[in-house]
């Protein structure tokens, strides 16, 4: 009998291998043996396959009421054809000879049957669990019951020691009366109360917001009021290599034209994560840089990640109308490429490494559509300072609000979060930060 695969592609790869997703959106190509397969199950317009010796582990050592789930992907279809699909790939599996590649590829838009989707990355999920679940729950295992609260910080899992934040400013903490001048607003992070907030900057006072409604702060939780011009001063952190920063902000009432700078140092030369009066763009400087910042459009998949545009412009004010509440979790890794995440984990910009050492640059060359070739271009000038597009230098933080004295070009909005981790802890740990802290400030009236 021919041996039978399948193979799914929902992007391009970016930045290293890898090999687990908690959520399911980090795994960009995966191949794995058809007579894996365990069973499948249907829902409306969608058919998941649960796959038997797919995961990265061949031991376990859990708690009682904790286990690993086993790999599954979720494909796409046609509403009233997901019995058809499984009895299709029933046959394909069982048939001695044939195909022996069963494709579902959302680059090419090509599928070996009519009725799958792959029109959009979400037409394919595949989840390679690594950490445990509890089965009673279906969420992530926080431990044993002598640890399980000791990697919970304001209502977030961040699952390991390791992963904890250095840096954590969240709406548990937030001290002030409501729309009163913010008095203080305690770290949670490991970096104690020596980082603790109540100064504030030369351009106006940030205030409280406890009203949680989408039309008034676009978030659930009480959170800070940032006008244009204000901010607060952090006590000096400096991150050399591999960071990651988390934010949750707002945005009520009709959508903003842009959220600005949301955080650098007093000088501008670390400043990020947006330009006010830019949708889409994500740009970023670090300290001892005075070139132009990197930037990446949202709104392509361009650099092997998913269109997403931000802010939300519709003028819708309820509920499902339009998105209030935004998640972004910025990661740096050790070899200085960066990587923006949005609410639902996805991946949506990619900067390539482009350091004072590099010798080429990478660079996508639009092929028509959503098509892009990845080119290498040697590099035949000195960098330099004031190179532009460059992602080294180390994240240095003084402001939270705005980066340099250009104040008109600061944060305008609320915040309920921000954190910074000092290490990179990687595309399904971010994704699923991501995806926790949405649950978490996504207003629900």
């Amino acid at each position: 009998m021919t041996k039978k695969f399948f193979l799914f592609r929902r992007s391009e790869p970016v930045g290293s291998t890898k090999r687990f997703s908690e959520n399911g959106v980090d795994i960009p190509i995966l191949g794995v043996s058809a007579d894996q397969i365990a069973f499948m199950t249907a829902g409306r317009g969608e058919v998941n396959i649960t796959f038997n010796g797919a995961g990265m582990y061949e031991e376990n050592e859990l708690f009682v009421g904790d286990s690993i789930e086993k790999t599954n992907v979720t494909i796409s279809c046609r509403e009233g054809e997901e019995l058809k699909l499984i009895e299709k790939i029933m046959l394909f599996v069982s048939k001695p000879d044939g195909r022996s590649i069963m494709k579902f590829d959302v680059l090419e838009k090509q599928a070996v049957f009519d009725d799958v989707k792959v029109s959009s990355v979400s037409n394919i999920t595949a989840k390679i669990k690594s950490q445990p679940t509890e089965m009673v729950s279906q969420k992530i295992s926080q431990g044993d019951p002598a640890s399980r609260f000791r990697n919970i910080i304001g209502g977030i899992n961040f699952g390991t020691r390791e992963n904890k934040p250095f840096l954590d400013y969240n709406h548990e903490l937030l001290i002030g009366n409501d729309e009163s001048t913010i008095t203080l607003w305690r770290n949670s992070g490991t970096g104690s109360s020596a980082y603790n907030l109540a100064q504030h900057g030369s351009g106006g006072n940030v205030t409280v917001e406890t009203d949680t409604t989408a039309a008034t702060t676009g978030l659930s939780k009480t959170c800070a009021q940032f006008a244009v011009g204000t901010f607060l001063n952090i006590p000096d952190v400096t991150i050399e290599d591999d960071y990651t920063i988390y934010f949750a902000i707002g945005d009520p009432s009709v959508g903003t034209a842009g959220f600005g700078a949301l955080f650098g140092d007093d000088d501008g030369e670390t400043l990020g994560f947006s330009s006010e009066g830019y949708n889409s763009l994500f740009t970023m400087r670090h300290d001892g840089l005075d070139g132009k910042p990197f930037e990446q459009i949202t709104s392509t998949s361009e650099s092997g990640s998913i269109r997403y545009n931000f802010p939300d412009k519709s003028r819708f004010t309820e509920i499902g109308g339009r998105q209030f509440c935004y998640v972004f979790v910025i990661r740096r890794d050790k070899d200085f490429n960066v990587y923006l995440h949005n609410h639902e984990g996805e991946l949506i910009a990619f900067i390539p490494a482009f350091t004072e050492r590099s010798t080429s640059k990478i660079q996508f060359i639009s092929k028509g559509g959503d098509i892009y070739e990845k080119v290498s271009r040697t590099i035949s000038t000195k960098i330099t300072t004031g190179t532009s597009g460059r992602t080294d230098g180390n994240l240095f933080l003084q402001r939270l609000g705005t980066a340099g004295t250009n104040t008109t070009s600061s944060f305008s909005g609320t915040l309920a979060r921000f954190g910074v981790i000092k290490r990179d802890i990687g595309d399904s740990n971010a994704s699923q930060l991501a995806k926790d802290l949405y649950d978490l400030y996504k207003p629900i009236s």
